[in-house]
């Protein structure tokens, strides 16, 4: 039987990799043709897209741009916005040090097809990028990610960062040149392990825009987060987040399994295997997004339009069985 990987990948990634992809020639509607990602997922400011798509549109970008450095492309143009709350974090941090221990903390945030760890010595820190057991990432998806510490680290230092050494355990996938344009040096291939080793002295180095105060405010940003991330492994939890954006007529179990890049009857064995029953979690989902919706103000007759019930006494039993209250009270309360 087929397993879901329910890992994600922030949306704010995903653009990223869009815009660098468009950036080669290729429109927007190309690069999402056919895939199950649309503007809406992308347009939320936390949105999480599965890694399935995103490996979907790894290979649909390489296949249409033609381009096998579009990984170095990808890295080498990081910045803050490109790591969403963490970049805001990043860029006020004291030093890159500090910026990096950051990255390691928050790295779920990004993206969960990896680990990166770090080594340190008296003069140097290496990090080390493993990608999960039975994920098979391209050999792009890698060097964008490590190109993007690489070029994240540059602009937040406001100077050039030369690597001690780097290293790829693929084959190299373009020119030799590419390499040294984007990374400023030649890395090693078929190497052990995927590194990046950057000297102690860049690391100690102030940064520019540091400010102690803005960095700690994002920093609890992206704890909130973090927490908020369902348990890896877990399909329910993704399904749960999933559902929390989604618009109530998309609320369907095979617009779910899209997102997941998997089947139905995949889908409904893995959430059957986690005693997860599917109307459960659309119910739950539409009980939290009704009492916001009341909790803010919002009419009894606006919250049935907007959630899709038949009428405005519809939705008025489902929120006394949900909450035991009448409709009214709960608008009151507030």
């Amino acid at each position: 039987m087929p397993m879901i990987d329910p890992r994600t990948v922030s949306a704010s990634y995903v653009r990223s990799l869009l815009e660098t992809i468009e950036q080669q020639g290729v429109t927007r509607a190309e690069a999402l043709r056919g895939l199950p990602l649309d503007e809406t997922q992308l347009a939320q400011a936390n949105g999480r897209v599965a890694l399935g798509v995103m490996g979907l549109l790894w290979q649909r970008g390489l296949q249409l741009t033609g381009d096998a450095g579009l990984g170095l492309k990808l890295g080498t143009q990081a910045r803050p916005a490109t790591f969403n709350v963490l970049g805001h974090a990043l860029m006020n941090c004291a030093t890159l040090g500090q910026a990096l221990e950051l990255m390691l903390r928050y790295q779920r945030l990004v993206s969960e097809a990896g680990t990166l760890s770090a080594r340190r010595s008296a003069d140097a820190v290496a990090l080390e990028y493993r990608a999960h057991p039975g994920l098979a990432l391209l050999p792009q998806q890698v060097e964008g990610i490590v190109a993007g510490i690489l070029g994240q680290s540059r602009w937040l230092a406001g100077r050039p960062v030369l690597p001690r050494a780097m290293a790829f355990a693929h084959a190299p996938q373009a020119d030799p040149a590419a390499y040294r344009a984007a990374l400023g040096v030649l890395p090693d291939f078929g190497a052990p392990l995927t590194l990046l080793e950057l000297a102690a002295a860049d690391l100690e180095a102030p940064l520019p825009q540091s400010d102690a105060a803005m960095c700690a405010l994002h920093c609890r940003l992206a704890d909130g987060l973090l927490e908020a991330l369902p348990p890896i492994g877990f399909v329910s939890g993704f399904a749960r987040q999933w559902l929390a954006s989604a618009a109530p007529g998309a609320m369907r179990i095979d617009d779910l399994a899209a997102a997941l890049a998997t089947s139905v009857r995949t889908l409904q064995r893995q959430l059957a295997k986690e005693q997860v029953h599917w109307t459960t979690l659309v119910d739950g989902a539409r009980r939290d997004a009704a009492l916001r919706l009341l909790q803010s103000g919002t009419t009894l007759e606006a919250a049935a339009q907007a959630l899709g019930y038949h009428d405005a006494s519809s939705l008025s039993r489902a929120v006394r069985r949900w909450s035991g209250q009448a409709p009214g009270r709960l608008r009151r309360s507030t």
